[in-house]
């Protein structure tokens, strides 16, 4: 998928609260202008042309209201825009958090999904992988920056939030090795 197809899914997946209008108090949806407006990098025609190709590939639902344009992710929407969310915390941890300063707290993702639900736990190991976390047991992951929200809205996504715990640590006893792992300088 095209990085501008990936960008607006995650700007309407990620919208705030303040940004919500919708026909009949539908607070799925949002103004079609407030989210490209914050696309800075693409012309109007790049961004048009976009909406169009997701709105075809059914990836958003659109309907106008008043004198605007309303926008909404479809389940399928949501699942890319998640999914682009992980691949950008391994791009985030490769690159672009390098240029900031570790908080020095370590995020866990541990979970104890039942084998009713295997699709599910399947899917976010796949997912904490592809996000770039250590495996630290077979249902237990690290990551040392921020990424709550995409773990929040996957397991929502999946409805697997009594199986899922998420915890932010201090310290761990083999955080030597995990610094290693994630590449941190070693004073």
């Amino acid at each position: 998928m095209g990085k501008i197809l990936e960008e607006i899914l995650w700007s309407i997946y990620y919208q705030t609260d303040h940004k919500h209008i919708g026909a009949h108090n539908d607070a799925r949806f949002f103004i079609l202008n407030d989210i490209l407006k914050d696309l800075h990098n693409f012309s109007a025609e790049q961004l048009r042309s976009a909406v169009v190709d997701l709105n075809k590939q059914k990836l958003i639902e659109k309907k106008n209201y008043e004198k605007s344009v309303l926008v909404s992710l479809t389940e399928r929407g949501m699942l890319r825009a998640i999914n682009f969310g992980f691949r950008r915390l391994n791009d985030k941890c490769s690159a672009e958090h390098k240029k900031e300063k570790w908080d020095g707290k370590w995020r866990m993702v541990a979970f104890d999904i039942p084998d009713s639900c295997v699709k599910g736990r399947k899917a976010l190991r796949y997912r904490l992988k592809m996000g770039g976390f250590y495996e630290f047991q077979k249902s237990l992951f690290i990551y040392p920056y921020d990424c709550r929200r995409e773990i929040d809205a996957f397991i929502k996504l999946f409805k697997l939030e009594k199986y899922v715990r998420f915890g932010l640590m201090d310290y761990i006893d083999n955080q030597d090795m995990l610094k290693f792992h994630f590449k941190f300088n070693q004073k």
